[in-house]
C-alpha cells in the first residue's frame, strides 16, 4: 500500500509536491508549477493555506530517497533563449520548442504581459537543469 507523505529529498519548501509527486508517480516540478498557477486564480490565499494545512498533516517519509518513475521537466541547456524553460516544455512534450515559444508570445497578448512574465520567471526558479 502507498503512502502519502512529504518527501525529505524532494522539496522546495516542506515537500508536499514532492510527496505528492511520489505518491501519484508525477514528476513534482509540474505539481509546483500549477500550484504557482493556481494562487492568484483562488485569490492568492487558498493555496497557501491549504499547501500550509498539508505540510501541517502529512508526515515526513522515509529517510532513503525514492524517485517516482515517470518522465521529469527540466530547463533546456541547449534549446535555451532566456531560461531555457519553453525549450524544457519542448523537450517533456517531445514538440519543437519554436511552437512553444510562439504560444507563450500568443498568451501574452492575450491575456497580460506581466503575468506570464512572472510565471515564466517562477518556473526559471521551479524548474532544474538536467544534470
Amino acid at each position: 500500500m502507498r503512502r502519502l507523505y512529504r518527501d525529505r529529498w524532494n522539496k522546495k519548501i516542506a515537500g508536499v509536491f514532492g510527496g505528492l509527486g511520489v505518491y501519484f508517480r508525477v514528476d513534482p516540478t509540474i505539481l509546483r508549477i500549477l500550484g504557482v498557477i493556481l494562487i492568484p486564480l483562488t485569490g492568492f490565499f487558498l493555496v497557501p493555506i491549504i499547501y500550509l494545512i498539508a505540510a501541517l498533516i502529512m508526515p515526513m517519509g522515509p529517510k532513503n530517497y525514492i524517485r517516482p518513475n515517470c518522465k521529469y521537466l527540466y530547463r533546456s541547456r541547449r534549446n535555451s533563449r532566456i531560461g531555457g524553460v519553453c525549450g524544457g516544455i519542448a523537450e517533456f512534450f517531445n514538440i519543437d520548442a519554436t511552437l512553444v515559444r510562439i504560444l507563450t508570445v500568443i498568451v501574452m497578448v492575450v491575456t497580460a504581459v506581466f503575468p506570464v512574465i512572472i510565471v515564466y520567471f517562477v518556473c526559471m526558479a521551479i524548474m532544474p537543469h538536467k544534470m
